[in-house]
């Protein structure tokens, strides 16, 4: 399970270091694909779950096998180096608007990577502090 949020730096190359508690989790390679804003990174398990779900939806006609291609053809294999490192896909964070910093969020079955510019933007607003009121009165927080 991905939980927690950690600033990192990409480097000209496109790299960034996983935090430590994610390495062990994506193992030797993971899935990454753009999502709402920022890229999605899974293990290989999680991302056979996700692939799946998608495959579903096209074959139930939910999403169009033109979507569901697109969404394929979008992710990347990455895998860590020797430093923990993963190189992010150039044209996905070009595409993203990716900076320097980037905020890498644990959410649950998924690692998010985030331009720290975006996340700080969305999680910082007004709507989100009235969502996560709202969520946390919710649940019985």
């Amino acid at each position: 399970m991905f939980v927690g949020q950690y600033e990192h730096a990409v480097d000209e190359k496109g790299r960034v270091v996983l935090p430590a508690p994610f390495r062990a989790f994506v193992a030797e390679r993971g899935y990454i694909t753009q999502l709402d804003g920022c890229l999605g990174l899974w293990n290989a398990e999680e991302f056979r779950n996700v692939a799946e779900k998608w495959k579903a939806e096209s074959a139930a006609s939910r999403i169009s096998m033109r979507v569901f291609r697109k969404l394929m053809n979008s992710v990347r294999e990455v895998k860590l180096d020797s430093t923990g490192r993963i190189t992010l896909p150039r044209e996905l964070l070009d595409e993203l608007g990716f900076q320097s910093q980037v905020v890498i969020s644990g959410l649950y079955d998924r690692v998010e990577i985030w331009p720290a510019e975006t996340y700080a933007e969305d999680l910082g607003s007004d709507e989100a502090a009235d969502e996560l009121a709202e969520a946390v009165a919710r649940l019985g927080l």
